[in-house]
């Protein structure tokens, strides 16, 4: 089951890695509604994150630029 997690989504890390914010703000974006993972692991917290939810990040970093509040 695990590698067939790491085929289909992106593991949060990464996720932060690829789009250069930090693991903590994707937690927050999770508990705010804003952008919660594909999938999460009930057992171990784990999120993960699909390669198309990349735009939707790109979206939220665009908007506050713009100077909205989250």
């Amino acid at each position: 089951m695990d590698e067939e997690l790491n085929e289909r989504f992106i593991p949060i890390g990464k996720m932060a890695e690829i789009n250069h914010v930090s693991i903590a703000t994707l937690r927050h974006y999770d508990k705010l509604g804003l952008l919660k993972p594909k999938y999460l692991n009930v057992q171990t917290g784990y999120r993960y994150y699909d390669i198309q939810q990349n735009a939707r990040l790109d979206m939220i970093a665009y908007m506050k630029e713009l100077g909205m509040s989250l």
